[in-house]
Order: structure tokens, then C-alpha cells, then sequence
């Protein structure tokens, strides 16, 4: 196989892993009731559906914050105190959940990104390295 298949090889696997991986963002588990509210927003934020980036980002930088003062509270007045939680989740929990949204919402210009990659990668594939992937394919569906 020539050094030039090798590489499309590598870069077409790749780009089939950038795939899968999307397809996990776009059926999400989350960790909590993505309901976050506190009294500098008038009404609860709805994480599944919130398409600012922004106010997203506010709301980690607010719970990472509030975490910091939490443990740094606890120290001065020398407590040994439980876990910090926002309405009853962590907030790696919150963060994680922040960061899926975020991530949902960049789905659709990685797709486009990949799409535009696999083609180009498709232009330069060699007869002989088609050949190959299509006989690959056929073995795995007669596997």
C-alpha cells in the first residue's frame, strides 16, 4: 500500500471517529434537571434548550465561583462541610451539562466541517485503495 493510501486511510478513520462522536452529542445523558436558576436571571435558564453561549458561559463561571467562595468559607471558619451543590447537583455535574449544550449547539458546523473533509479525502483515494474499502465493506456485511 502506497504511503499516500496509508495517510487517506488514517485520515477517512479519523474523520468516521468525528463522526461517532457527534452522533453521542445529539442523544445526550444529563446529569441534572438542566432547570438553573438564580436571582440574576428573571426566570429559570432551560440548559436543553439555551442557544446564548454566552449567558451559558455565565451561568459556569457564576457556579465555579460560588464553589470557590463555598470551600474558601468553610476554611476561614475552619468547617469541615459537605460537598458544594446548586439546587441539589454538582457542579461538575452543571458544568458537564453546560459544556453537552454547548457542544450540541457546534454540532451542526462540525458536521459541515467533516463533510467538506470526507470529500476531499474521497477525491484523492486511490483505485486501488477503493477497491480495498469496498471489498473491506462487503466483508464486514457477509461477516
Amino acid at each position: 500500500m502506497a504511503k499516500t493510501d496509508e495517510k487517506t486511510l488514517a485520515l477517512i478513520g479519523e474523520v468516521k471517529k468525528r463522526k461517532e462522536e457527534i452522533a453521542k452529542l445529539e442523544k445526550p445523558q444529563w446529569k441534572t434537571n438542566c432547570t438553573f436558576s438564580f436571582s440574576g436571571f428573571r426566570e429559570p435558564v432551560n440548559i436543553h434548550v439555551e442557544a446564548d453561549i454566552r449567558k451559558l458561559i455565565d451561568i459556569a463561571g457564576f457556579l465555579i465561583a460560588r464553589e470557590q467562595a463555598y470551600i474558601e468559607a468553610a476554611k476561614q471558619l475552619q468547617v469541615e462541610s459537605p460537598p458544594f451543590e446548586w439546587t441539589g447537583f454538582s457542579v461538575k455535574d452543571w458544568l458537564e451539562d453546560i459544556k453537552t449544550r454547548i457542544d450540541k449547539l457546534q454540532i451542526q458546523s462540525k458536521k459541515k466541517k467533516l463533510e467538506t473533509l470526507e470529500n476531499r479525502l474521497n477525491k484523492i483515494v486511490s483505485p486501488e485503495l477503493r477497491a480495498q474499502m469496498e471489498l473491506d465493506a462487503i466483508a464486514a456485511e457477509l461477516g
